[in-house]
């Protein structure tokens, strides 16, 4: 059995507030905090606002922090109407921003959202200042371990939206761990509470068949050519035992960023910013703030692709 903490223990010292937002109709959580210039959080494929609950308190004096549930996921709404393409998802992220009055920010995403944050940059320079891409998605993923740890996703996505049973919820988010008896067992209920909102489950199915289809995904693969276009100054965050990418895939495949820096953090796996949220809020603090992350206990930086 994992940890019985709450996110209340992570939300004491933090004055924030859960708001929702019309979206061309679509019903959008949004987990706030802070002030000063906006950065949004973008969760990964199957998450929730609640990944980035350890962070919102450090980036708190900072910046005004938006942890949002994308299309179809969370307690945001899953309308039936969408195909659920990584366009379709980008867009209603573009939308938020208009209705939230955003009008350029930092953005963070882990995983999917971390392909969608990479699409921002790509797509809409004017609204993005810094860009950090933590084991984020969108790479492709050929090789055979590669392609096996996909089918482990799958298969553990899969069984968790069927069964919703407390043993499947907790083995698919045992995958974002390195030690996954520190999975907390009030994750398992959010993501029960989340899989009984209408629409959530078909909505996620539809998600991830695209996400790994041969013949979608190749539309939204974050090619070298489509990552040579990004102009924001780029943090990429690996983790040790991050699943399908390696941190050496990580460096070869991001490095064809032209303002890109690299930071290892160890013992860690699919969500460093929680496993490891000391270190990761001091260097993700440090590059937002500085332009360069702190480097009191890490890994030299590599700048476009050199060390």
């Amino acid at each position: 059995m994992g940890q019985m903490d709450t996110v209340w223990v992570d939300l004491l010292g933090t004055a924030y507030e859960q708001r929702f937002y019309d979206v061309d109709g679509v019903r959008t959580r949004s987990i706030e905090a802070g002030e000063g210039d906006p950065i949004v959080f973008l969760h990964g494929g199957g998450g929730h606002a609640e990944t980035w609950i350890r962070n919102l308190e450090a980036h708190s004096p900072h910046r005004k922090s938006y942890a949002i549930d994308m299309l179809g996921h969370g307690f945001t709404d899953a309308p039936e109407s969408s195909d659920y393409t990584t366009a379709d998802v980008l867009n209603h992220v573009v939308r938020f921003l208009d209705v939230a009055g955003i009008e350029k920010a930092d953005f963070c995403g882990e995983s999917f959202g971390g392909r969608i944050s990479a699409w921002m940059a790509i797509n809409h320079p004017d609204r993005v200042n810094k860009l950090i891409l933590n084991t984020s998605g969108g790479l492709p993923a050929t090789k055979k371990h590669q392609s096996d740890d996909v089918s482990d996703l799958l298969a553990r996505t899969t069984n968790s939206l069927q069964q919703t049973s407390d043993e499947a919820v907790r083995s698919r988010i045992e995958w974002l761990f390195a030690d996954p008896s520190q999975v907390p067992e009030e994750f398992v209920k959010i993501r029960q509470a989340i899989y009984r909102q209408p629409g959530i489950k078909e909505s996620l199915t539809k998600l991830f068949s695209r996400l790994f289809d041969p013949e979608d995904a190749k539309n939204y693969w974050l090619t070298p050519e489509r990552l040579a276009g990004i102009t924001a100054p780029t943090f990429v965050i690996w983790s040790d035992h991050n699943p399908i990418h390696s941190y050496d895939d990580a460096k070869e495949g991001f490095s064809h960023i032209p303002d890109v820096r690299f930071h290892l953090i160890k013992n860690a796996a699919h969500w460093p910013q929680y496993e490891q949220a000391e270190e990761y809020n001091r260097v993700q603090v440090s590059f937002l703030l500085d332009g360069e992350p702190s480097l009191a206990t890490v890994e030299p930086i590599s700048v476009g692709g050199k060390s």
